[in-house]
Order: C-alpha cells, then structure tokens, then sequence
C-alpha cells in the first residue's frame, strides 16, 4: 500500500473538441500549485479517466502534513472541484480490504462514527467484483471489526473504494474546491482592484471562468495613505493563493483628482474618476494584451452603480467590461469575500480614491452626451492622465 491524493476534476472534461488545451492548462496550473507548496521533489502528477493523482516512490510515503499541504494546494486551483487523501493498493480484494478497515480504524479513533457505509465504484470492469458486491464485502469486514449501523444516506463516515486499471484507491474524506475553468484557459483581463470588499470578490469570480488577473489600483497619495496600497498589495495575495502570482500595477490619479474638483460641478466627481480609471485601465490592457476589463459593480448598490452611470462609465472603455456581481446583493457579495479569504482584509480601515471629495448628492442618472461635451472643456485632462500613466509602479504579488 502507499498514499496518494486523488484530484477529481468537473466542467473541463466537457470540453470535447478542447478538452486536451484545458488539461494541458490544468496540468501546468496544478505543477505550478505543488512548487508554490514546495513538494515537487519526487512527486508524480498521473492523469486517467476523470482524475488526477499525486503520488511518490512507494519507500518514501507522503507524512500527514505534506499530505495535508498538498490537498490544500490543488483544492485551491480552479477547474478542480475536489480532492481526496487515498491509500493506494493493488487490484487484489484482500489488498483493498485491509486498505479498507485500516483507514476505518483510523477514523473511528479521530471522530466520532455512529454509522458508516462502503462507497464503491468500479470504473475497470475486468476488475472481478461488482461494485454492489465489493461494497458489501467490505461493509462486512468492517463490521466485524466495528459493530456500526450501514446508513445509506448522510453518514457519519463514507469509505470510497475506487478500481482503476492500475490501481485501487480507498479514501474517507472529500475535500471540495472550486471547480471552473483553468487560470488562462479564458485569456487575460484587467481587475480594477480596490481595498474594499467587491473587487476582489469580482476576480475571483472572473478566475474561476478562466482569465489570467492583471491587476490595476489607483490610489491617490497622499490624500490616501500608503497604507491603502499596502492594503490593496494584501489582498492581491490572496486571491494569488486562487490564482498563482499576481503582476498588480499601481497608478495615482491625485493630480487628476485636483484638477476635476475644480473644474466640473462636485455631484459629476465619481463618474469623472472613473472615466478616468477605466481610460488607464484600457492602456494597460492594450499593452499586455488583455481582451476585457473586470470591475466590482453591483446594479443600485450606490449612486455610482446605476445603470445610466455604469453606462457612462462603460463608455470610456476600449473593450468589453465585466462585472460578475452586478446581480448579487452584499450578503451574497461578504458570503464569498469570506469563503476566498479576503473579507476580513477588506474590511479594515482605508482610504478610497473615489470617495475623496464626495459630494452629499452625487449624480444618478448620468447622460453619456452631456459627460462627453463637459470632457471636451476639459484641456489637461488627457495631459495628466499621460503623466499618471507615465508614473505607474509595478509590483509582483504572490509566491513564483
């Protein structure tokens, strides 16, 4: 017997015709994980039918730990939707049965077990059992060992016995992830990444249909401190656990900022800004070849986020805008802020580029040709939007 982790992958076998460029990716994305990890060293990546397996010379098994930090690292890779701990054994019931009781023991001595079942599956039919047979035959083994109740639905323990051609595979504990699509396998876009809790949200969201994040975040020193990009850097590694590494450009719109506060009336601010940051955002993603923008909006969340301003924002863009949260409310939006891990970041104290100098009643119902014509009036805006882009910062988040 030697362990294993057995990776269970979704929507990417659907694939079909493109199955093999999205394996290709998933592949690459999971070696990438194991190295961010540091368990490449003698580790085998096997792909069959449906699954993926992590494995090592039989004289040198996986400790608990390592086992503990590589199921982590590839439930935490999108187009994965879960990944399983497994001892492995050879195609002989005897062999699988002591597999069986052994990882039995051994959780009904950490957890409480009431009742368990025998979660077969025979994907080998040569194999010479059923899989109904084989899990009544090892239901009965366990048993006499372990007087429980069989209990079909919800128990309190599921064996799984897999039969593969090359091998049998007994776990007890599915661990979910993501799911999705392969990081890249959707192209790149560019996130407008804030310290607040949507946009990360909006990323995550957007990685897990694919797409290579390249992060932009303005900020606008020293009206915001250095604090709130340090924020922002935080948050970028985060979701490069999600994602791998992360290139997060940072630009400063101050002067940008100053000179629309005093030449357009203060209730058109945000929807200036914006315009604004959508323009810089375009650049960057006409210079590394990004295909869309991705934004955090949700539809009436604030008066920014109407449909006559989203489209007068939309507007100074070059390509497609997406923004995954424009159908959830905020509840929704915390609930998935916490389950990737970057709620409680989000929600410390900082500075917002858009809400300096916020007027009490900003504008809700912009006009695309009004906003276009007081943009004509406006002689150094396209100046200072070439000098902040001239002065933009590069920083690489996340471990290579």
């Amino acid at each position: 017997m030697e362990n294993a982790v057995i990776i269970r992958f979704g929507e990417v076998f659907l694939k079909k015709g493109n199955r093999a460029q999205f394996m290709k990716q998933l592949r690459r994305n999971l070696r990438d994980s194991l190295k961010r990890i540091g368990q490449v060293e003698g580790v085998t990546l096997t792909s069959y039918h449906g699954r993926y397996e992590i494995s090592r010379e039989e004289d040198q098994p996986f400790d608990e730990a390592e086992l503990a930090r590589l199921v982590d690292a590839v439930t935490s890779t999108f187009g994965i939707v879960s990944a399983s701990p497994a001892i492995k054994t050879e195609l002989e019931y005897d062999a699988i049965k002591e597999a069986v009781v052994t990882l039995a023991d051994r959780e009904i001595e950490e957890r409480r077990v009431g009742t368990f079942k025998i979660d077969a599956s025979r994907a080998f039919k040569r194999f010479p059992m059923t899989s109904p047979e084989l899990g009544r035959q090892l239901g009965s083994a366990v048993i006499e060992k372990h007087p429980l109740p069989v209990r079909m639905k919800n128990p309190d323990l599921t064996v799984g016995v897999e039969i593969h051609e090359h091998g049998a595979y007994v776990h007890a504990r599915r661990v979910p992830a993501p799911g999705g699509l392969p990081v890249g396998s959707s192209g790149k876009a560019v996130l407008l990444l804030s310290g607040g809790i949507d946009s990360p949200v909006a990323g995550w969201m957007m990685a897990k249909r694919g797409c290579f994040l390249r992060p932009i975040h303005f900020h606008s020193y020293p009206y915001t401190s250095k604090r709130s990009v340090e924020k922002v850097k935080a948050l970028a590694q985060t979701l490069s656990r999600w994602t791998g590494p992360l290139r997060m450009t940072s630009i400063s719109i101050t002067p940008i900022q100053e000179y629309l506060r005093e030449s357009i009336p203060n209730d058109k601010l945000v929807l200036f800004y914006r315009r604004s940051m959508v323009r810089l955002a375009s650049r960057l993603a006409a210079e590394v070849h990004a295909k869309a923008l991705i934004t955090g909006e949700s539809l009436g969340q604030v008066a920014s986020q109407t449909m006559e301003n989203m489209a007068v924002v939309g507007q100074a863009a070059t390509l497609p805008i997406f923004q995954p949260l424009v159908g959830m409310d905020k509840m929704e939006t915390v609930a998935l802020a916490r389950k990737i891990g970057t709620y409680e970041t989000s929600i410390e104290p900082h500075d917002d580029c858009c809400s300096l100098f916020l007027p009490p009643h900003p504008e809700t119902k912009g006009k695309v040709d009004r906003i276009l014509a007081m943009e004509e009036e406006l002689a150094d805006l396209a100046r200072l939007e070439d000098e902040a882009w001239e002065g933009r910062e590069d920083f690489i988040v996340g471990a290579p």
